[in-house]
């Protein structure tokens, strides 16, 4: 099956191109179904569909908007005779990839959407890729996709969408309780263009779209912090001096360490772990009473451990400023990890 870029130059491209493409009629498919291939007639899933003489759609199929080629979401209702469940007009030209109309002043507009789902959507990026017009450039960066407006040089953000046909919403997705977000409701991500006539490969920007999501970023508790200051302080200066003391390339007796941690926490810890500080924050509270008791008799492991993964550079000449810097810092965010100071807020 071969795979065809095609660029429209706007409209009538595609108003002429749907009328010149004969209808592919096999045993599968009727003529009523007016299945016209963009290009490769094996790729009949990708095609054009003219909704009326001002709006045509390009499909990439294997969607919940698809009522030819609908996919996993072509589901059947027992109550009418397990007939095959198929999305509105209005559903068809809402969650299609493209759509072209060309409006009663005569100006075009071309309307993009993503893929439908949290997941990757490598046929409808690659679609896009090869079917936008000259003067719109689709662009997958770092996990993120934007629509290049050649004009103007402007990136805009196309967003993954979270609405569906309403016969394809899972059971589990519907009513009050929707874990996931998925809605019947145009969520608003498509972004129109309008075709400027006047030049060639020239779009500008309408309406639609919504701005880049922030990465979620880790915040310090530094009330609960501020509590602990001057245990933390003691435990730190009382480990810098205990550990450089210690058998730190001795294997039995970072086995003993272990054991005894497995003993003194009855199998809390897994005495052949690799990385003990892990088990050390998921049992935060441990880890915050060991620094806070000075006669804990978990508080060697603790400095041993918590040590240990930073002693890469802490072997190095402690004198200088640099390294000094370095060990503090690591021992901070591992205080803060094994005491459970941090926690993951949305950007």
């Amino acid at each position: 099956m071969a795979i065809t870029w095609l660029q429209y130059e706007g409209f009538d491209h595609i108003a002429n191109q749907y009328a010149n493409t004969k209808p592919l009629v096999s045993k599968c498919h009727t003529r009523e179904e007016d299945i016209r291939p963009i290009a490769d007639r094996n790729r009949k899933y990708e095609r054009i569909k003219k909704i009326n003489d001002n709006c045509y759609i390009l499909q990439d199929g294997y969607h919940s908007g698809d009522e030819v080629f609908g996919g996993y979401h072509t589901y059947t209702n027992p109550s009418y005779g397990h007939v095959p469940l198929k999305p509105t007009e209005a559903e068809i030209v809402k969650l299609a990839p493209i759509v072209w109309r060309k409006h009663r002043d005569g100006s075009e507009t071309i309307t993009i959407r993503n893929g439908t789902g949290y997941q990757a959507h490598n046929g409808r990026y690659s679609f896009l890729d090869r079917c936008l017009p000259l003067g719109l450039q689709f662009i997958l960066r770092n996990g993120k996709h934007f629509i290049l407006c050649q004009n103007d040089e402007v990136e805009y953000y196309l967003a993954k969408s979270l609405t569906m046909a309403e016969h394809a919403i899972p059971k589990k997705d519907r009513g009050v309780q929707n874990p996931r977000g998925y809605t019947t409701r145009d969520d608003g991500v498509s972004l129109t263009f309008k075709r400027i006539t006047k030049y060639q490969r020239c779009f500008e920007f309408v309406s639609g779209g919504k701005p880049i999501p922030k990465p979620p970023r880790q915040v310090v508790d530094k009330e609960a912090k501020a509590k602990m200051k001057d245990a933390i302080s003691t435990f730190r200066d009382w480990s810098s001096i205990m550990f450089p003391m210690l058998p730190k390339d001795d294997r039995e007796y970072r086995s003993r360490l272990m054991q005894e941690l497995s003993e003194q926490t009855n199998g809390a810890f897994n005495q052949y772990s690799w990385r003990p500080i892990d088990s050390f924050a998921e049992k935060f509270d441990l880890s915050r009473n060991i620094i806070s008791d000075e006669s804990h008799p978990l508080r060697l492991h603790l400095a041993y451990f918590l040590f240990s993964s930073i002693e890469d550079i802490y072997d190095e000449d402690m004198d200088t400023a640099k390294n000094r810097a370095y060990v503090m810092s690591m021992f901070n965010r591992r205080i803060n990890r094994v005491c459970n100071f941090t926690k993951t807020v949305k950007g």
